[in-house]
């Protein structure tokens, strides 16, 4: 009976910086990643406490470990080694699979939440496909009008620019146009290329990639766990039943010492699960909070200006080499525990 199996943790890792403190931007979407990082932050200064108290509470925890083991070992020191098992390992045990127990049922409800909200993202994609597709529709009329030779005097009055097949008269002065007006023709042009050659192919990257991510939430939905969490519990109970019918057999008495350990360790085990859950949820805001203080995606960048090309393809492959790992992560979730004669 040692503490070495949660001193193997480590102490918590060392952030420098405060990403709380990070430089702002006046831009729209910077002041709505501010917004969010606030919450954040507020959400790491919990963390944080909550770190603290587990770490402390484990300290304690470990201490009083301790001074029952001694105790018991002092009192106990003839019991056979099955007697031991049967305490420490089958008292871990029990309270290592009641925490799972716990934890796999919240991250079912988390889990069921993340993938109704992702199946309603693509339906929002989908219905953005739409849209991009009549807007696509539009810039092909735009096109036609642009190339119909009945529009020439109407392109001449937008853009300031004639038709190949209709010059005008050279002898006739320009006529000078307002400065706003200097650039019809690109825009308009623009208006006709950008939906058709970069929003289709970006929109269809989207939706592929929208579909995609709700596989891997399917593949990585921690529903799967429940059943392995089952199978833990069933070969832990039967572990359980099994040392405690040997040790009735060759023991017929308890101490109160036996009892005050017991809750020791239970309460050791559970306090060192939760001080490592704690400094886990510490990490992840801290990293949620760097990442919205400098977020950065190698994949997607701004569109360069008369460039329609689509930008989103690398994007698609990094999610498809995600959803790749993750099926050969769980390919083994959900089979049968083998039966052993």
């Amino acid at each position: 009976m040692s503490t070495s199996a949660f001193n193997q943790q480590g102490d918590p890792k060392k952030h420098p910086g405060d990403p709380c403190k990070c430089e702002e931007n006046d831009t729209a979407t910077r002041k709505s990643i501010s917004s969010l990082r606030q919450v954040y932050c507020l959400k790491l200064e919990t963390a944080k406490g909550d770190r603290g108290a587990a770490a402390k509470d484990f300290e304690q925890k470990a201490k009083l470990f301790e001074e029952k083991k001694k105790l018991f070992m002092w009192t106990e020191k003839n019991y056979r080694l099955l007697r031991d098992l049967d305490i420490v390992v089958d008292t871990r045990l029990q309270a290592t699979n009641d925490t799972f127990k716990a934890n796999v049922a919240a991250y079912n409800t988390e889990s069921t939440s993340l993938y109704n909200q992702l199946k309603a993202i693509l339906a929002a994609v989908k219905d953005v496909k739409a849209k991009v597709s009549a807007l696509r529709d539009q810039a092909s009329n735009l096109e036609n009008y642009k190339n119909d030779q009945c529009n020439a005097s109407q392109w001449c009055l937008l853009t300031g620019k004639s038709m190949d097949n209709c010059k005008p008269d050279p002898n006739c002065p320009p006529v000078e146009r307002p400065d706003g007006c200097k650039d019809a023709d690109k825009i308009y042009c623009e208006l006709i290329a950008v939906p058709k050659k970069v929003l289709v192919f970006d929109v269809d990257y989207l939706v592929k990639s929208a579909a995609d991510i709700v596989g891997i939430q399917t593949f990585s939905n921690v529903s799967s766990l429940t059943a392995l969490q089952s199978n833990l519990s069933d070969a832990g109970k039967n572990f359980i039943t099994a040392v405690q019918g040997s040790v009735k057999e060759r023991f017929t008495e308890l101490t109160k010492y036996q009892a005050d350990l017991t809750t020791a360790i239970t309460d050791f085990t559970t306090s060192g699960i939760t001080k490592f859950t704690k400094i886990s949820d510490c990490d992840a805001a801290y990293a949620t909070l760097e990442f919205l203080c400098e977020p950065k995606c190698q994949c997607a960048e701004p569109r360069k200006p008369d460039i329609c090309e689509p930008r989103l393809h690398k994007c698609e492959c990094e999610i498809c080499e995600i959803c790749a790992e993750v099926k050969n992560t769980y390919c083994e979730a959900g089979k049968p525990t083998p039966v052993i004669p």
